[in-house]
């Protein structure tokens, strides 16, 4: 593993954080609810879709191909050809790696929203903030494992890949 993908995690993290320090409340509430959602829209492809399977599903297929049209048509740039047999476990990953990447930089605004407007006292609200900040650099701890096996084109383990209430569940059936 690379110092490179550690310090991706942790520049994540301190963008998020000084994004907070310029932006209206009311914004950064926005941006935060909307990060959130993207991160449960993709731990639902993960878990839905894309876990347990061999190969990708059609639909994947068909938007790997039309990113690839677009980007070519618009800014003329060849992502190469789309392989359908890329496996549905690597592309998981890679949809990890992004869920971590949301994750990373939503703990380190929430962070700053708490360290400046946060409902206790100035130092409650910096404590809390600094164990915000804390589990932002664990999550880009997580990225820099995750980005590791992308480079070295493999998937994560299945431990790796689910979240624990996942794994919970899928013990008990």
């Amino acid at each position: 593993m690379r110092a490179v993908h550690f310090l991706i995690g942790a520049l994540l993290v301190g963008a998020g954080a000084f994004a907070a320090l310029w932006l209206p409340l009311g914004l950064m509430g926005s941006l935060a609810l909307l990060a959130l959602l993207r991160i449960c829209w993709i731990e639902d492809n993960i878990t839905s879709d894309l876990y347990g399977r061999d190969a990708l599903p059609s639909g994947y297929v068909q938007t790997m191909q039309m990113r690839r049209l677009f980007m070519l048509r618009w800014f003329g740039i060849n992502l190469g050809a789309v392989s359908p047999d890329i496996s549905a476990h690597l592309m998981a990953t890679a949809l990890r790696a992004e869920a971590q990447l949301w994750a990373a930089s939503l703990f380190g605004f929430i962070a700053m929203i708490c360290a400046q407007h946060g409902p206790f006292a100035e130092l409650l609200n910096l404590a809390l903030a600094g164990a915000l900040f804390f589990a932002g650099l664990r999550r880009a701890d997580r990225l820099a494992v995750t980005l590791h096996h992308c480079d070295m084109g493999r998937p994560l383990p299945d431990e790796l890949l689910l979240p624990p209430l996942r794994r919970a569940q899928d013990r008990q059936r």
